[in-house]
């Protein structure tokens, strides 16, 4: 899933009517897991200037660079950061913070093909490869994209009300605004 679904999605999987605080809580944790990966696009964008394919395609893979988004990534280590908000610290923040991540994973664990990511690390080095990719058209993409679209603009739409700020609802607006327009651009063009 992208990065956007992800926030919208744990928003309203997350959210509570009367505790609004929380949505920038689980958006946060909904966001973590890829930030690793934001950083690798700008190092390798614009500070190593190394070519998209050869980005994509091979560095990308590099253990050191793989290391570093598993550990955002890694269950056993998010569930320590649950128990801890949760038993430790009695902290409701923490808690859907920590939940927020995992239901990230969740989503990646189901619908990343050849680039997923090791989440039992660093218990384990195993990686699933899962049929279905949101993005790759060898995998299914054509169908898990427009099926992702819906079920944001379906979250979209239980979380509208439940966001108390005007703020807040103009950037859930924009945000299925670009992204409906770069579906269909790239479906059309």
């Amino acid at each position: 899933m992208t990065t956007q679904s992800h926030a919208i999605l744990n928003i309203a999987i997350l959210s509570k009517r009367y505790k609004p605080y929380l949505h920038s809580y689980a958006c946060l944790g909904a966001v973590i897991p890829d930030i690793p990966i934001f950083i690798f696009f700008a190092v390798q964008t614009f500070i190593l200037r190394t070519p998209q394919r050869e980005m994509w395609g091979s560095r990308y893979f590099m253990a050191a660079w793989q290391n570093f988004f598993d550990i955002f990534n890694s269950v056993p280590l998010i569930l320590i950061l649950l128990g801890i908000g949760y038993f430790l610290m009695h902290s409701e923040r923490m808690t859907v913070f920590a939940w927020s991540m995992l239901i990230h994973c969740a989503f990646d664990f189901l619908t990343h093909n050849d680039d997923g990511h090791r989440h039992f690390y660093p218990i384990s080095g195993f990686i699933f490869e899962s049929p279905v990719s949101y993005w790759d058209r060898d995998h299914y993409a054509e169908i898990v994209a427009p099926i992702e679209r819906l079920v944001i603009i379906a979250a979209s739409i239980y979380l509208f009300p439940r966001l108390k700020t005007r703020l807040g609802r103009v950037v859930l607006v924009i945000i299925n605004v670009l992204f409906l327009a770069s579906f269909f651009l790239r479906r059309f063009f």
